[in-house]
């Protein structure tokens, strides 16, 4: 009874939601006669349940209410289970035989046909009892893309692509019979050896340094498992999502060298829609809590609009807080789109050891710092995840960089330095602003009130006291400003500009996630090119990003021939196959070194991919960018002069 009355309460509760509008917690206790405590979890066990079976899901925001979000389709059936008196179609309520008559018809092939005799005879029942349990586990079956087909003197047969055969038996095993899980992997994976293919995985996982939450680590099992024993992959339309966009992701990449892997072992080709399944179940699983399905929808699509509408509340809210507009600003958007794909992934699941990057963030920008530290709620609010400080202090320098960018989008500050009293400072400004127009912002202070270090953020200071003041940013014009002074002035801001012009240059954002700032190297302690090279390769070992053996792949690369290109520069890198997530490794010496014939000071450690469309294309760009750096004198001199691994990460980046 108590059962039925909780089901009652639920679908309540569905049925006020299903009306489109927006209610608050009180609003649905109301209409429901329970307390706001109990809709608030009775809310998130029904969301929990929506999105096992594809309902949609109840989205909640502080201060805006509760709704239900899903498409039209989710909505009719989300309704027709209502007004089925809400059976449930999780498999939560089928009895055993009904479990068992699931698990005997998935074990066919597509199409394969059996007898109702057969059935009952392996069920031990009845022809007529099994015909019942055939009706009521054919919903189950429909939702998740399959029909049970009766076929006059023949018998019956699952009909359905091999997509749907693959998450139904995921569904079955990690969810109807999760207790009898390995032994199961042996029946629908039947002479593959489990075992290997398990340290196959794990193997990958010590490579990326991650580690998959148990949930996760079976699901990628079974899928690698079903794709050896069923190898039926052309009649397995994933979803939607076009191949070049799922490859955006890391996901992708993860599940990429889990196959390739599989194909080395076995030798064997695994079809790019395998894959792609694997990289989508991944995307779209949460490191705790259990699947969502993905028939039938573009989830990519739907990830990419929800990561989007993420990506623009961690800039507005860091904006306001900052006090700043950040919202026209295309290249910090962009790189953070980009970037929080990455570090999703490496939240969910990354074991590797920090950059940290945190520490020198919190001195050097605390104020920017700060404001990302805001964010950490909305990373709990949407994916479920724990944001760390140094992923904190990775996005406070994207957005670092925008505020550069938009400090030398803007005009001229200038300071007027004079002990000549107000009236004379006045005429000085305002005949500055007449005949430099570029200088719209004029303060003036005395020369015995002066101080340097308080006067940061200006541009140029003119100097019109008896006194000398030493510094790049001043131009000395004598006690009076005359047409000569205001010459000179005009002289230092076309400098200004000059130089604003030649710090223009950034690698695209499509790029940008190559870089990390640990992975620089300012005049790191090295005597040779091999010592140079072990550190850069470890560097990024230590990251996950590659595997143990991409350090050989180099030094076999340098055996062959020189990576040196010129210039003072070196290109080295190793075999695509030993990458997992694409890096470039930046060094700058303070003394050149031997590079075979040459002498090296710049040294870009390339560690790129081309196995996909999206990795083509960013690495395509990375060269052309790569060429207009160090085809230009002023771009190296520019590079060897920055002081810290940040100052040049933040150059790259801007």
């Amino acid at each position: 009874m108590k059962k039925n009355k909780n089901l009652l309460y639920n679908n309540q509760i569905l049925n006020c939601l299903l009306n489109e509008k927006t209610y608050t917690t009180l609003e649905i206790a109301s209409k429901v006669g329970l307390s706001e405590k109990t809709i608030r979890v009775r809310l998130n066990e029904i969301n929990e349940w929506m999105e096992q079976n594809e309902f949609g899901k109840i989205q909640k925001r502080q201060g805006s209410g509760i709704w239900l979000e899903c498409s039209e389709g989710e909505k009719k059936r989300l309704e027709k289970y209502l007004d089925g008196g809400g059976k449930m179609i999780d498999g939560s309520q089928l009895n055993s035989s009904n479990k068992q008559l699931i698990g005997k018809l998935l074990k066919l092939k597509p199409g394969e046909i059996t007898t109702l005799q057969y059935m009952a005879d392996s069920l031990y029942l009845s022809a007529p009892t099994v015909g019942r349990l055939l009706r009521e586990v054919s919903y189950w079956f429909e939702e998740r893309g399959l029909r049970i087909v009766s076929m006059r003197s023949k018998g019956i047969c699952l009909m359905g692509n091999e997509y749907s055969f693959r998450m139904a038996i995921r569904d079955y095993m990690m969810d109807m019979m999760p207790e009898a899980w390995e032994a199961l992997l042996g029946t629908f994976a039947p002479r593959i050896d489990y075992a290997r293919i398990r340290r196959i995985i794990v193997e990958a996982e010590n490579a990326w340094r991650i580690e998959l939450a148990d949930d996760s680590f079976k699901m990628v099992w079974l899928m690698t498992c079903l794709s050896l024993a069923r190898n039926a992959a052309a009649d397995m339309e994933v979803s939607s999502a076009r191949m070049e966009d799922i490859q955006n992701y890391n996901e992708y990449s993860f599940a990429e060298s889990i196959y390739q892997r599989i194909g080395k072992v076995y030798h064997i080709y695994i079809s790019e829609e395998d894959v792609k399944l694997l990289a989508v179940l991944l995307l779209m699983a949460r490191k705790i809590k259990s699947f969502t399905g993905i028939q039938n929808k573009d989830y990519t699509k739907n990830y990419d609009k929800d990561l989007e509408a993420f990506v623009k509340r961690v800039i507005d809210m860091i904006a306001t807080v900052l006090d700043i507009d950040l919202s026209e600003d295309e290249i910090l958007r962009e790189s953070l789109l980009l970037h929080m794909r990455s570090a999703i992934f490496r939240m969910k699941y990354s074991t590797a050891v920090g950059n940290n990057i945190s520490k020198y963030v919190k001195e050097e920008y605390k104020q920017t710092f700060l404001a990302t530290w805001s964010t950490s709620n909305l990373f709990e609010e949407y994916y479920d995840i724990q944001v760390t400080e140094d992923e904190l202090a990775g996005i406070a320098l994207y957005i670092q960089a925008a505020i550069i960018r938009q400090k030398k989008s803007l005009p001229l500050a200038a300071l007027l330095i004079s002990d000549r009293g107000l009236a004379s400072s006045q005429l000085a400004i305002e005949m500055v602003k007449y005949n430099i127009p570029e200088i719209m912002d004029i303060q003036a202070a005395g020369y015995h009130d002066f101080c340097l270090s308080q006067y940061q953020n200006i541009d140029i200071i003119i100097n019109m006291s008896n006194f000398e003041i030493r510094d790049g940013k001043v131009v000395n014009v004598g006690l009076r400003l005359n047409d000569q002074g205001i010459e000179l002035v005009r002289q230092k801001v076309s400098h200004i500009f000059r130089c604003r012009e030649k710090s223009k240059f950034h690698f695209s954002s499509l790029c940008h996630q190559l870089f990390e700032a640990d992975l620089f190297f300012i005049h790191p302690k090295i005597t040779n090119k091999d010592e140079l090279i072990t550190m850069m390769v470890k560097k990024m070992e230590e990251k996950g990003d590659v595997t143990p053996n991409y350090l050989s792949s180099v030094f076999e690369r340098e055996r062959a021939t020189t990576t040196s290109i010129g210039r003072g520069i070196a290109i080295p890198h190793g075999n695509m196959a030993e990458i997992n997530e694409p890096r470039i490794v930046v060094a700058i010496l303070e003394k050149p070194i031997r590079w075979y014939d040459d002498m090296v000071d710049v040294v870009f450690l390339l560690a790129v991919k081309m196995t996909s469309n999206f990795e083509a294309r960013r690495t395509k760009q990375f060269y052309k960018d790569f060429l207009q750096l160090t085809d230009d004198d002023e771009n190296l001199e520019a590079i060897k002069s920055k002081k810290s691994a940040l100052e040049l990460y933040q150059y790259f980046i801007k």
